[in-house]
């Protein structure tokens, strides 16, 4: 497209943001637009379009959400831009467009495209998305943040690529800090050390904010209904036929589930009511709320089982308190990250003394080995999210990536400095392999890789660069050629159909331990306080500390169990002589609920409406195995002289069984 005609779309989307604001949403209509694809999620919890069930293979491609400018940028420092990468700069101009990109991308086999923006993208009259503050050569550079974001969405979808909007902030300056809307300081990185991009000064809250700030872009819920209204809306005033749905909020870690729940079901009336097409998807929490509201000595544990969740990770109490919305329409899109983006002490080796209840920085400071243990990662990912899918629900994931280098490649040199000594050199890799194992053998096959573009400085993307934090400062912002190993690692997920079985199709790599796998522990760690990580921009030529992404820390160990109502029918057999277990412990009946190790022969008249067990060796009912498995009421055998008899093996503290 010629500037001539950008700068005519300039003006066109100008007026129609005058439009909306003198007439409101509401001139957009309550419906979506005629022949656009309408997304709804069947049964088996597959996303289809048109009725046919599809494949998810994404990626996320940022910028236009903000940027972060380091403190010596020459015309914006410490700024937040409102631009997308692209790969077209203007201190290494080439040949790469938009509608370039969008081409390679598809070629890569990506149907599917995440765009991160924030509430300030919306207006196009930020002066963040304007010159002088952008970054792109003058042959692709695009007048204001919303005529790019429509730009982009048009090109996506002329390619035939499907869109999810991601509401990532409430602020392009806060960027990826927040947990919840009204986000205000003291945030996760405050005190990072070597570090040149902390955002104390700003704040996405109206008022009882620390005398840190100096800049307030006020954000609530009314304003997000709002923002997702606009959103809904794009596939008519721009002519989309492809628009998938709204992740709605990025990383609600901040909240608890029962108020993330009820934002869930506002999503959902906001977008129902403009576009009846899209899907709602909602990521998962964290492990503490309450830590952004103003009262930061009041922090609130969450739900979230025994292993410590990345933030938007946490869906543990999704499955036995749902949203309130048609399932067809509900998405979740839960994110979890590997050692690269933030080394959590389950990743550690054990038998080190040194290292117990340190993670992140500390864990580097003392010198901590990393070793990744299988059992202890699918432990988490089923009762964070994975449970989920065996009930009928759509999952999605809506981030993962990582740096399968790190940390070396392209890490930050904060990060070479701190973990150099490491004799595990590919254990974000190993954590990606593992990740993928698991996701396919449980069918979550549909992914959102993060990111697409290489310029998230934790991860790195879809697509190498040049640029290296010791010797290729220069080159951020320029790409190189694709990532031939994380395609061929996604390939396994991407390739398989809609429908097939679970664990069949293209073999997923099996991690590579950098050392033995260590036995699993049930000691809580307690944690001090959040760390987390995220993405921005350097000056060029300057080597500066790489902001990375987020996760949630331990601060100590809340387990509240959630049925895992996974529904797997179990064919009664008439009891052979002997069925029923002995000598019997104690008799119990329903609501029962045991947590722990042990070997327990139970003798009940009332198992209730039906049994539910994980994290066990096994578990009988009058002979009939039931180990680790959802059972109605209606699929229980016979009883055995008026009673059904409990055999339960576990040799695990978070094994668990329940009658309710």
């Amino acid at each position: 497209m010629s500037k001539a005609k950008r700068y005519a779309l300039a003006l066109v989307s100008l007026l129609i943001i005058i439009a909306l604001g003198l007439g409101g949403i509401a001139t957009l209509g309550a419906k979506a637009q005629t022949g656009a694809v309408v997304f709804r999620v069947n049964a088996n919890g597959d996303i289809t379009a048109n009725g046919t069930a599809i494949r998810v293979k994404g990626g996320s491609w940022f910028g236009l959400q903000g940027r972060h400018e380091p403190s010596n940028d020459a015309t914006n420092p410490s700024g937040a831009p409102l631009e997308q990468y692209m790969g077209n700069v203007f201190w290494a101009s080439s040949s790469r467009t938009y509608t370039g990109d969008v081409a390679e991308f598809k070629s890569m086999g990506i149907n599917t495209v995440r765009i991160p923006v924030s509430p300030q993208t919306l207006t196009g009259t930020d002066p963040q998305g304007m010159a002088p503050y952008l970054k792109n050569t003058s042959s692709v550079v695009i007048a204001n943040s919303l005529l790019a974001l429509q730009t982009v969405s048009q090109d996506l979808d002329a390619a035939g690529i499907y869109i999810i909007y991601d509401i990532h902030s409430c602020s392009n300056y806060v960027d990826w800090r927040k947990g919840r809307f009204d986000a205000r300081p003291p945030y996760v990185d405050a005190t990072r050390n070597n570090y040149d991009f902390p955002r104390e000064d700003s704040s996405c809250a109206a008022s009882n904010n620390p005398a840190t700030v100096t800049r307030i872009q006020a954000y609530d819920s009314s304003k997000w209904v709002a923002n997702l209204k606009t959103i809904a809306g794009y596939s008519t005033t721009w002519n989309l036929k492809n628009v998938m749905g709204i992740d709605i909020f990025n990383e609600p870690w901040d909240y608890s589930w029962a108020e993330w729940k009820g934002y869930i079901d506002q999503a959902y009336t906001a977008i129902n009511s403009v576009n009846t097409n899209i899907l709602v998807m909602a990521q998962g929490i964290g492990s503490t709320n309450g830590n952004q509201d103003g009262t930061p000595t009041t922090i609130n544990q969450t739900p979230h089982g025994t292993v410590n969740p990345n933030w938007g990770e946490n869906l543990y109490e999704a499955g036995s308190n749902p949203p309130t919305m048609p399932k067809d329409r509900l998405v979740y899109l839960p994110h979890t990250y590997g050692p690269s983006v933030f080394v959590q002490n389950q990743f550690l080796a054990p038998n080190q003394p040194a290292c117990v209840g340190l993670e992140g920085d500390a864990a580097g400071d003392a010198k901590c080995q990393i070793t990744l243990n299988t059992t202890t990662l699918e432990t988490g990912w089923q009762e964070h999210f994975g449970y989920l899918k065996a009930l009928g629900y759509a999952v999605v994931i809506g981030e993962f990536g990582g740096n399968f280098s790190w940390p070396g490649g392209a890490a930050s040199l904060r990060d070479i400095n701190r973990w150099s000594y490491l004799t595990n050199k590919s254990s974000d890799q190993q954590w990606q392999q593992a990740f993928v194992a698991y996701l396919h053998k449980t069918c979550i096959n549909d992914t959102i890789y993060w990111s697409i573009n290489p310029e998230s400085g934790d991860t790195g993307g879809l697509y190498t660069t040049p640029y290296n934090a010791q010797s290729n400062t220069g080159g951020w912002g320029t790409w190189g050629g694709t990532d031939s190993a994380k395609l061929s690692l996604l390939s396994t997920l991407w390739n398989t159909a809609p429908g097939t079985t679970c664990g069949t199709g293209p073999t997923a790599t099996p991690i590579t331990p950098g050392a033995p796998t260590p036995t699993r522990t049930s000691t809580p760690v307690t944690q001090t306080g959040p760390t987390a990580t995220r993405t921005r921009t350097p000056t060029v030529g300057t080597p500066v500390a790489t902001a990375t992404r987020t996760r949630t820390p331990t601060q100590g160990t809340v387990v509240v169990n959630t049925p895992t109502r996974t529904s797997t029918p179990v064919t009664p057999t008439t009891p052979p002589p002997g069925g029923a277990c002995s000598p019997v412990t104690s008799t119990i009946t329903a609501p029962f609920t045991y947590d722990g190790a042990g070997t327990f022969c139970w003798q009940s008249s009332n198992l209730g409406s039906y049994v539910n067990s994980w994290n066990t060796t096994s578990v009988t009912i009058n002979g009939t195995n039931v180990t680790n498995l959802y059972v109605a009421s209606g699929s229980y055998p016979a009883k055995i002289n008026g009673y059904w008899y409990v055999a339960y093996n576990s040799s695990v503290a978070w094994g668990h069984f329940e009658a309710k």
